[in-house]
């Protein structure tokens, strides 16, 4: 049976949910000291391809972007930042297949879903 992109998303963040920012490409960088990092591509559960790139240090996610975006944002995962509490969130996806113990975050957008 294939999985849904949410399922995705769930393994690869290792929880019921996941902290992303969207940065413009023109605003991302990785600092010169970087050493590249692991690029992995897999199916998100619709038959497209997205690109996740990963420490090659730690094996920590870094980012990830799938062909819409992928000239023009990168979707950072939140911890890695250094000041992520700078960046409070400002929607919730997939609120339709939210786990019941989790709580509405208030203020925000709440998309139902995600299609592609």
């Amino acid at each position: 049976m294939p999985q849904s992109m949410l399922t995705i998303l769930q393994k690869f963040f290792g929880t019921a949910f996941g902290l992303t920012t969207k940065v413009p490409v023109s605003s991302f960088s990785y600092n010169s000291d970087s050493k590249k990092p692991t690029i992995h591509e897999a199916d998100n559960g619709s038959g497209s391809l997205v690109p996740r790139e990963f420490c090659p240090t730690c094996g920590s996610g870094i980012l990830e972007y799938g062909a819409a975006a992928a000239n023009n944002f990168r979707y950072v995962m939140t911890g890695t930042l250094d000041n992520p509490g700078d960046l409070p969130p400002k929607g919730e996806f997939w609120r339709r297949r939210r786990e019941k113990w989790m709580p509405e975050v208030p203020g925000i957008f709440h998309k139902q879903e995600v299609k592609e």
